[in-house]
């Protein structure tokens, strides 16, 4: 048992050591005279500090969990009386499954999107604003179908912090390396 509170010790120093590392990087990128605000500099700077949060989570989970953040961060509310408790049990057993009125209603909204986004192929609008709108209804839909039918709203915080970060960092990098692809169009 103490091998295994070492080893967990060892790999959350190692981690919170590798996410300073990489707020250092970008400190001294962002620092030096080098730095004009380009799109690879915005892009090393960004990167290093999503590297640096994503590094971060497991060490701040983990206290969470231990208890290092339970004084200053978390109010203890226990349930005072039997009714207090039961209730409280019983609201945790509908977090876990929901109802089916909930997922119906999610249903509803979900086949509403397509109606739109299907509405959207027949009205002659701008390019650029129905391709914003058709992305808009598509991320909603996704965070939808995510949350309520593959019960990411019903997990632990844990696997929705490692799920979301993940795709910030995608969503961010791809934003970030577009200008340079039409800038590609210019250099021929």
């Amino acid at each position: 048992m103490e091998h295994r509170v070492k080893e967990t010790k060892f790999f959350n120093m190692t981690l919170l050591l590798l996410a300073g590392l990489a707020v250092l990087a970008a400190l001294w990128d962002a620092g030096t005279s080098q730095f004009r605000g380009g799109t690879d500099d915005l892009f090393f700077v960004l990167a290093a500090l999503l590297v640096a949060l994503l590094f971060a989570t497991p060490p701040i989970l983990f206290g969470i969990r231990s208890g290092w953040f339970h004084e200053k961060f978390v109010i203890d509310d226990e349930p005072a009386s039997s009714e207090a408790h039961a209730a409280a049990e019983a609201r945790e057993a509908d977090s876990h499954g929901g109802k089916n009125s909930l997922f119906i209603f999610v249903w509803i909204a979900l086949l509403a999107l397509t109606g739109l986004e299907v509405f959207l192929g027949y009205v002659q609008l701008r390019k650029d604003l129905m391709l914003t709108i058709l992305m808009g209804a598509s991320i909603i839909k996704a965070a939808l179908i995510v949350a309520y039918f593959m019960h990411l709203r019903f997990e632990r915080m844990s696997l929705v912090l490692t799920i979301v970060p993940a795709t910030v960092v995608c969503l961010c990098l791809m934003l970030i390396l577009f200008p340079d692809g039409f800038r590609l169009l210019h250099l021929r």
